[in-house]
C-alpha cells in the first residue's frame, strides 16, 4: 500500500507540473529561512553557557534602593572582595575591568610588536570562568602583579609557539614587563567576553586610585556560588554589602545569571545593552510565520485540486477504500513534496551559510550534527503534516454517490482554504513591510540625529610609548598636520559610558535619590575638537591659567543638581572644591536606547588622542598622523578607529536585524505571490468554460481580467484591515525600546498597502490576462 500511494503521489506531482513546481519552490523557500533562522537562534541561546559552572555563575548588579530597573552591571572595584569576606555561599569572587574600557595594548617579545585586546581581572577570575588552560595553573595564574595570561593565537604571535611560553617576559607598551604565567586556548566565538590577554586587577588597583573608592563605579563583579547556595537568600544577604561598608543605603547589589546576561541585557555594562530575546523571540515568530505561509499555500493549492480529484476519490471509496487509507495517501503525498522541498532547502543554506553569516557577524557552520539533523526531521514531519492534513481530511470526506454524480460545490472548508488563509498569509506579508520599513526609518533616525557633538571625522588612537608624559607636545605637532582641524586627548570612550559616581555634593543637594555623574576625563581643546556647544560659561582654555580645579556640567547634570546660574558656583568633588566655569549643551555619549545621564568634564587629559579632520582629507591625514606617530614612537604599530564607526557599532544588532528583516520579509511576499498565482490560475482554469461564453457575447478582456481579479483583491483589502493595527501595535512596542525614537506616520501603511495590491494585481493580473486571451473555441469545444 506504501508503494502505491508513493506511485500515485508522484504521477500527481508530474501530472500538473506547475503546481508542483509552484508547492515544491515555496515549499523550499519556506524551509531555507526557518533553517537559517533556526541556526541562528541556535548560536544565540548558546552565547555563554559553555563555562562548567554555568549554573553557578553570577554577575553582581548595583540598582538604586527600591528600583531595580536601574540595575547596572558596573559597581565599585571593592565590591568582589567585599563579598568574598563578608556573604557566605561564595567559592570565588573577582572584579573585571572589561576590553571594551581600553584600546589595543602594544605587546612585544623577541622585537615582535603586536597589538592585542586585553583586560584586568581579579585572582579568581579563571576559578570563575572555565576557559580551557594550556599552561598555568588557574588558582595561581594571576596572584602577582607582574604576571600576564594569554591566548594561544597571542603566543604564537609573540613567541612561535603555544608552548613552554611560561615565565618568558612580555613588554606591555614598551613601558612595563609583564611574565607570561599561562596560556589559555582561544576565547571561543560564542563568549560575550573576547580578550587576547589578561592582567592583575590587583595591578589595575595599583595605577588607578580611584578602583579603591567605593564612591567610584566601573569594573565588573563575578561571583561562583557554592553548589548548595540558594539564590534568593544570598540576594537578601548580598543586598546591602555597599550599605554595610559605606552608610550609603540608596545603593543595592542584587546577584543575575551571568550566561542569561547576554540574551537579557548588561552583559558588561554597556550603554544601551538590552539583550539579545527581543530579537530571538522576533526571528522565532518570523520562522513561523514564512513557514506558515509555505504551508498555506499548500493547503490552498491542494484544496483548490479538489475537483479534479473527487472522481478517483469517489471510485476509490466505491471499491472499498476506507477514510483512514484516503488521508494516508494524501499524508503520503505531503511528506514527500516535502522531501523534495527539503532536498533544495539544505542545498540552499549550504549556498547561503557564508552570506548569512556576513550579514548576521556570526561563525555558524553548517553540519548535520545528531542533534540537527532530529531538529531538521522534526521540521520536516512537522510541515509535511501540517501541509497535508487539511487536504486530507478536506479530500477524504466526501460522500462517493455525490461525488459520481458531479453534485460537490464549493463548502465552508474549502472558502476557509482559498479565502481566510490568503487574508492570513497576506496579513503577515502587510506586517513584515511596515516592519522594515519602520526599522529602516529608526536606523536612519539613529543615524542622522544630532549627538550633540561631531561624530564624523574624528580620528582615534592610543597616546602610548613615548607619546605618555607628551602629549601636549604631540598634540601641538598633530594639529599642524594637513587636514587636521583640532586635536585633544581624553581617557573618555566618548561612545559608551565610562566610569562613574557619587561623590558629588553641592549646595541643596538631596539626600535621595543617589544621583550618578558620567565623568570626561579630557584636555584642552576636546570641546573643540568635538565639536560641541556650550550653553553658558566657557570651556577649558591656557588663556586663563591652571583650569585643573574647575569643571564643565552637561544640561543634565545642571538640571539634575537642581541649579540656577550654576557658572561661577563652587561644588565639592570627592572632598575637593571645583568651580563651575561652563555648561556644555547636552550630547550623546550612550546609545539612543537610553536617556541622557549627568556628566561633567574636568581637565586631566588621557591615554586616547582624538583629532577632527577636514571632509576629504582624511586619507591623506591619516597617512601623516602614521608618519609622526612612528617618529615618536619607534616600535609600536599605529592602529586608529573612527568615532562614526564606533557610533555605528552601537546598533550592530538593530542594523542586522532590518537586513535581515528585508531578506526575510522579501522572501515571504515572494512565497505568498508564488501561491496567488498559483490559486489564480487555477482559478482562471476552473472558470474557462465560462470565460469562454463571456466573450462569445460580447465581453472585452479588460472585462474579464476585472472578474478574475476583484475577488482577490477583496481578499487583499481584508488582510489589509487586520494587517494596520496589528503592525502599528507590534512596532509601537518595538520602539520603546529607544529614548529617542520616530512616531510612525501614516503614509508608511499607505505605501505598504500599495505595495501589496500592485503585487497583488501583477501577480493576478498576468493569469487573468492569459485566460481572457484564450480563444473560446478551446475553451467550448467539449461542448
Amino acid at each position: 500500500m506504501f508503494r502505491t500511494n508513493l506511485k500515485i503521489a508522484w504521477r500527481n506531482l508530474l501530472k500538473d507540473k506547475q503546481f508542483a513546481l509552484i508547492n515544491v519552490f515555496g515549499l523550499a523557500t519556506g524551509l531555507t529561512c526557518a533553517i537559517l533562522i533556526f541556526l541562528w537562534i541556535d548560536d544565540e541561546l548558546k552565547y555563554d553557557k559553555f563555562f562548567n559552572s554555568d549554573e553557578r555563575l553570577y554577575q553582581l548588579m548595583e540598582f538604586k534602593a527600591g528600583d531595580e530597573s536601574t540595575a547596572s552591571a558596573q559597581s565599585s572595584g571593592l565590591l568582589a572582595d567585599a563579598v568574598a569576606k563578608q556573604v557566605r555561599g561564595v567559592d570565588y569572587a573577582a572584579a573585571v575591568a572589561p576590553p571594551d574600557w581600553f584600546p589595543q595594548y602594544t605587546l612585544s617579545a623577541d622585537e615582535k610588536n603586536i597589538k592585542a585586546t586585553g583586560q584586568y581581572a581579579g585572582k579568581d577570575y579563571f576559578n570563575i570562568f572555565s576557559f580551557k588552560l594550556i599552561e598555568g595553573n588557574k588558582s595561581q595564574v594571576l596572584e602577582n602583579k607582574n604576571s600576564i595570561v594569554i591566548s594561544d593565537e597571542l603566543a604564537q604571535k609573540l613567541f612561535g609557539q603555544t608552548t613552554n611560553v611560561t615565565g618568558r617576559p612580555v613588554r606591555f607598551d614598551q613601558d612595563t614587563t609583564f611574565f607570561v604565567s599561562g596560556v589559555f586556548e582561544k576565547v571561543p566565538a560564542q563568549s560575550s567576553q573576547q580578550f587576547d590577554f589578561v592582567l592583575p586587577f590587583d595591578y589595575f588597583k595599583s595605577i588607578k586610585e580611584w578602583v579603591n573608592l567605593w564612591d567610584h563605579s566601573g569594573p565588573l563583579c563575578y561571583v561562583l556560588l557554592n553548589r548548595n547556595t540558594d539564590i534568593q537568600i544570598f540576594n537578601r544577604n548580598v543586598a546591602d554589602i555597599i550599605t554595610r561598608s559605606t552608610g550609603n543605603a540608596s545603593r543595592k547589589v542584587l546577584a543575575t545569571r551571568f550566561s542569561d546576561a547576554y540574551l537579557y541585557g548588561l552583559n558588561s555594562g554597556k550603554a544601551g545593552d538590552s539583550g539579545k530575546i527581543g530579537y530571538v523571540k522576533l526571528f522565532s515568530l518570523l520562522a513561523l510565520f514564512i513557514l506558515s505561509v509555505a504551508c498555506i499555500n499548500f493547503m490552498n493549492l491542494s484544496t483548490a485540486k479538489a475537483s479534479r480529484r473527487l472522481k478517483e476519490i469517489g471510485i476509490k471509496k466505491v471499491v472499498g477504500a476506507r477514510r483512514p487509507q484516503l488521508i494516508f495517501q494524501f499524508l503520503t503525498e505531503s511528506l514527500l513534496l516535502t522531501l523534495l522541498a527539503a532536498a533544495f532547502a539544505l542545498f540552499f543554506v549550504s549556498l547561503l551559510i557564508p552570506a548569512f553569516n556576513q550579514i548576521t557577524g556570526k561563525q555558524i557552520s553548517f553540519h548535520l550534527t545528531p542533534d540537527l539533523l532530529l531538529s531538521f526531521i522534526l521540521i520536516i514531519v512537522a510541515t509535511g503534516l501540517l501541509a497535508g492534513c487539511y487536504p486530507a481530511l478536506y479530500l477524504s470526506k466526501f460522500n462517493p454517490l455525490n461525488v459520481l454524480k458531479g453534485k460537490i460545490g464549493s463548502s465552508v472548508g474549502e472558502v476557509l482554504s482559498r479565502k481566510g488563509l490568503v487574508v492570513f498569509q497576506f496579513t503577515l506579508s502587510t506586517v513584515l513591510i511596515v516592519a522594515v520599513m519602520v526599522i529602516y526609518q529608526q536606523i536612519q533616525f539613529i543615524q542622522s540625529k544630532d549627538t550633540g557633538y561631531n561624530k564624523n571625522n574624528i580620528v582615534r588612537f592610543s597616546a602610548e610609548g613615548a607619546i605618555k608624559g607628551k602629549e601636549t607636545v604631540f598634540i601641538e605637532a598633530l594639529k599642524k598636520i594637513g587636514g587636521v582641524i583640532n586635536a585633544s586627548s581624553t581617557y573618555h570612550k566618548i561612545v559608551g559610558r565610562g566610569y562613574n559616581h557619587s561623590g558629588m555634593e553641592w549646595a541643596g543637594k538631596e539626600p535621595q535619590p543617589e544621583i550618578f555623574f558620567d565623568a570626561f576625563e579630557v584636555d584642552y581643546d576636546f570641546v573643540e575638537t568635538m565639536g560641541m556647544q556650550l550653553s553658558e560659561g566657557r570651556t577649558f582654555s591656557k588663556k586663563f591659567g591652571n583650569d585643573s580645579s574647575n569643571i564643565v556640567l552637561n544640561e543634565t547634570a545642571v538640571k539634575r543638581m537642581g541649579l540656577k546660574d550654576p557658572v561661577g558656583k563652587t561644588i565639592r568633588r570627592f572632598g575637593k572644591d571645583v568651580q563651575i566655569i561652563g555648561v556644555v549643551k547636552d550630547f550623546h555619549f550612550e546609545s539612543l536606547h537610553e536617556p541622557i545621564k549627568p556628566a561633567y568634564l574636568f581637565l586631566y587629559g588621557g591615554n586616547t588622542i582624538i583629532a577632527s579632520v577636514e571632509t576629504g582629507k582624511m586619507q591623506e591625514a591619516i597617512r601623516s598622523m602614521e608618519e609622526l606617530y612612528t617618529k615618536f614612537n619607534p616600535g609600536f604599530p599605529f592602529t586608529y578607529s573612527l568615532l562614526d564607526e564606533a557610533f555605528q557599532k552601537q546598533y550592530e544588532s538593530e542594523s542586522r536585524v532590518s537586513a535581515l528583516s528585508r531578506y526575510f520579509a522579501g522572501l515571504a511576499i515572494i512565497i505568498s505571490c508564488l501561491g496567488l498565482f498559483g490559486l489564480a490560475a487555477f482559478s482562471a482554469q476552473k472558470r474557462r468554460k465560462e470565460i469562454g461564453v463571456r466573450k462569445v457575447v460580447g465581453a472585452s478582456v479588460a472585462n474579464i481580467t476585472a472578474m478574475l481579479s476583484t475577488d482577490f483583491l477583496r481578499l487583499i483589502l481584508i488582510s489589509l484591515i487586520i494587517a494596520f493595527p496589528l503592525s502599528w501595535w507590534i512596532m509601537s512596542t518595538w520602539l520603546q525600546n529607544f529614548a529617542y525614537r520616530i512616531t510612525i506616520n501614516p503614509y508608511i501603511f499607505i505605501i505598504a498597502g500599495i505595495s501589496i495590491i500592485m503585487l497583488t494585481l501583477f501577480t493576478v493580473t498576468f493569469q487573468s490576462v492569459k485566460a481572457a486571451m484564450t480563444n473560446p473555441v478551446k475553451s467550448l469545444r467539449s461542448e
